[in-house]
């Protein structure tokens, strides 16, 4: 009879899980420790600095770096790779620590140093990550350099870390508060251009404009609250809504706004009398900027769709596009600073949406995707 084997078990999803030996570990840190440039860079380096051996393990780092994670004495530390010192969330995903994980594969930081090793060139980059401080979790942003060198024919890596979190935190506020001010002001805009066209300035006409300007006066104010996003000082106005009204507040934002102009919009209302107990005007943003990343992932000629599902005690408004999230996206789409596009200023928007929709609302968002059946969104909210 044959044996069954066992099968084996993956060890990485990216980067090499080795390790030196404690022998080699002791060799290197000794080698690197009478090293010149070493030396004089842990005085002079302008930000956080630490140097790695050819496996991403720290054998020595500067004085700020001890600081940031509250370290007196760097030998309980040499030896662990970057994310494991900064507590990252996802350093303990995999058995062989960072570097090993899914996530791991979008990681700046990671990608630059096993780059930087197996090119022996230069590497610079940006790393958003998620890093657990006294029982909290943290969102951090670094720009990264990393610089291969030789010691006794043996490759290191110098590795310098500047944080630029609060530069990426006021850019990112910015560019969002711009953003979602600019769909609210261009659907103003076009409901006063149509209004005009059609010669119809009535009552109701002027009621559709206040709705869009009481939209942008709450705009201010929960921007503010994204500035102090960990301490939720933006305050739900609760009123029961009809999903229905929902949607048609949502049809209203996009109708006669360019970025629709190329797309069918097909937002399906529920037969059914379905109520919320929520405040729309939050849901609004959410789903306004749900719609606008659809259409910005939509070839024209192309749909996105908005429709409701429903649930044993709970309602989920799903806007859909064909489009498939590349699966390293996937992995990083709802942190703080995660971005597809470059520079400072991006990677606010579906991070806005969980914050709102989880935090202030006490609902749920996420998203299916797939080469098959596209990209759907979804806000799911507790009925009343």
């Amino acid at each position: 009879m044959g044996s069954k084997r066992g099968k084996s078990r993956v060890r990485t999803h990216f980067a090499s899980p080795e390790r030196a030996t404690a022998a080699e570990l002791t060799d290197e840190i000794e080698s690197v420790s009478h090293t010149p440039l070493v030396d004089g860079l842990m005085y002079v380096a302008n930000g956080l600095f630490a140097v790695l051996n050819e496996h991403r393990q720290i054998l020595a780092l500067n004085e700020s770096f001890l600081k940031l994670m509250g370290i007196e004495d760097p030998s309980t530390i040499l030896g662990l790779r970057p994310g494991e010192y900064l507590h990252c969330i996802h350093a303990c995903e995999m058995p062989d620590g960072c570097g090993t994980s899914p996530s791991c594969a979008t990681c700046g930081a990671v990608i630059s140093i096993v780059t930087a090793l197996a090119t022996e060139h230069p590497q610079e980059g940006t790393c958003s990550i998620t890093v657990e401080k006294d029982n909290t979790e943290v969102d951090l942003f670094f720009q990264v350099r990393c610089c291969p060198i030789r010691i006794k024919e043996k490759k290191f890596v110098l590795i310098f870390l500047h944080d630029i979190s609060v530069h990426q935190q006021r850019a990112n506020l910015e560019r969002a508060f711009f953003h979602d001010i600019n769909n609210l002001m261009t659907g103003l805009l076009g409901k006063s251009d149509i209004f005009q066209m059609k010669g119809v300035w009535d009552a109701e006409r002027f009621a559709d404009i206040q709705k869009l300007i009481q939209r942008t006066v709450q705009e201010f104010s929960m921007q503010q609250a994204l500035f102090h996003s960990m301490s939720h000082t933006y305050q739900p106005l609760y009123c029961t809504v009809s999903v229905n009204s929902l949607l048609d507040a949502l049809a209203e934002t996009f109708e006669g706004h360019p970025s629709a102009s190329t797309v069918t919009l097909d937002i399906a209302k529920t037969d059914e009398q379905l109520t919320l107990l929520t405040d729309p005007a939050i849901v609004d943003r959410i789903l306004v900027n749900m719609v606008t990343n659809a259409i910005e992932a939509t070839d024209p000629g192309g749909a996105v769709r908005v429709f409701v599902e429903r649930g044993d005690n709970s309602v989920s408004l799903s806007v859909w596009n064909r489009k498939p999230i590349p699966h390293d996206h996937a992995l990083r789409i709802f942190k703080r600073n995660f971005t597809t596009k470059r520079g400072l200023g991006h990677g606010l928007g579906t991070y806005s949406m969980k914050f709102f929709g989880e935090k202030v609302l006490g609902g749920s968002v996420d998203f299916t995707t797939s080469d098959k059946d596209g990209t759907v969104f979804r806000l799911t909210l507790t009925q009343s």
